[in-house]
């Protein structure tokens, strides 16, 4: 009787991890890709602060392919790497005027959003403090910009940049 238990608890943690990684995977699978720019390049998280870091954003420009409006995706809906959400207050002019241009002339425009660097920096700092000390001249990190359209398309696009963390 206890084996059947343990054999049937096995069974039912199989399933809902494969479950998991196939509803995962669809999701994934599902949405379309974007092209991302993020800037700056180089990210120093020693300073997170917005007066010595450089200023108080990150800017990522949104490319979609061809088909899709960057005009419909929904601000609210977008984050970096699942967890830092773009800035959505119209208190800031680019959230109440969004910047949507061809920034690098290729056809196709592109949607500004910023995120707030403290959070960026500490986040990445977070994902980097297995590799401390990092190393002087930094190291490159993938960061993943996924978000929906209003009509509830989803979409992803990574882009890499370089942390450092002078001494």
């Amino acid at each position: 009787m206890r084996l059947s238990s343990v054999l049937l608890v096995c069974v039912v943690g199989v399933c809902l991890v494969l479950g998991a990684s196939l509803s995962t995977s669809f999701v994934s699978a599902s949405a379309i890709d974007a092209t991302v720019s993020i800037h700056p390049d180089t990210l120093n998280c020693k300073h997170a602060s917005a007066e010595k870091a450089g200023g108080r954003w990150i800017t990522v420009y949104i490319e979609l392919p061809e088909g899709y409006d960057v005009g419909y995706i929904n601000v609210s809906s977008v984050l970096l790497d699942g967890v830092i959400p773009a800035e959505s207050d119209a208190k800031y002019g680019f959230v109440k005027n969004p910047e949507m241009k061809d920034r690098d002339e290729n056809g196709v425009p592109e949607l500004m959003v910023k995120f707030d660097r403290h959070a960026v920096a500490s986040h990445v700092l977070a994902r980097l403090t297995h590799m401390m000390p990092i190393p002087k001249r930094g190291l490159e990190i993938d960061l993943t910009i996924t978000g929906s359209l209003m009509d509830g398309t989803a979409f992803e696009g990574s882009d890499t940049i370089r942390a450092t963390y002078p001494e």
